[in-house]
């Protein structure tokens, strides 16, 4: 190998190493080192549910990866109507869960049998034995499914929108 090749390759391993730091920073700034110095909620928007802290720790990486998908908090006064909205949808979809007979428009009928706006409701699936739903109440949104494999099981909970625009249907992506 010529001296002029050695010096080159040298040089770009050199230039490599030196952009790696760079080039890998998705999901390693700290906190006091941007313009989004900002507590969230304090500019007027409204109030991130989490602790949204990046201190280098694998768990605040992760909160930072995944702030896209932070959600409005609810008032104590929505959180109780959540609370109960919870409650009234897993009440009415255990009779389908259990007869293991969920599907989409079976949970749509249910939904809307529940007194839901068809426009409120929406369905999915989850693999090959689950299925999916979002209620969207206004402030209040309802996420839930029912799986097909263990007999009966409603799972629900409530939440804010999503603070990137999405309504009550979870954002995909991030950085």
């Amino acid at each position: 190998m010529t001296s002029a090749r050695r010096t080159a390759r040298t040089l770009a391993a050199a230039a490599a190493l030196a952009l790696a730091p760079v080039l890998a920073g998705c999901g390693t700034e700290h906190a006091g080192t941007g313009a989004a110095d900002a507590a969230p909620g304090t500019d007027g928007g409204p109030p991130v549910r989490g602790d949204s802290s990046v201190d280098g720790s694998d768990a605040s990486k992760y909160r930072e990866n995944h702030a896209f998908q932070s959600t409005a908090e609810l008032s104590p006064a929505d959180r109780a109507e959540a609370d109960a909205e919870v409650a009234r949808v897993k009440a009415g979809l255990a009779g389908i869960a259990e007869s293991r007979r969920a599907t989409e428009p079976r949970i749509r009928a249910a939904l809307t049998g529940l007194g839901y706006s068809s426009g409120a409701v929406t369905t999915g699936t989850f693999g090959p034995h689950r299925n999916t739903f979002v209620l969207d109440l206004g402030a209040i949104c309802v996420e839930g499914s029912l799986d097909g494999v263990v007999n009966g099981l409603v799972t629900a909970e409530a939440h804010g929108k999503y603070l990137e625009g999405t309504g009550c249907v979870k954002p995909v992506g991030g950085h």
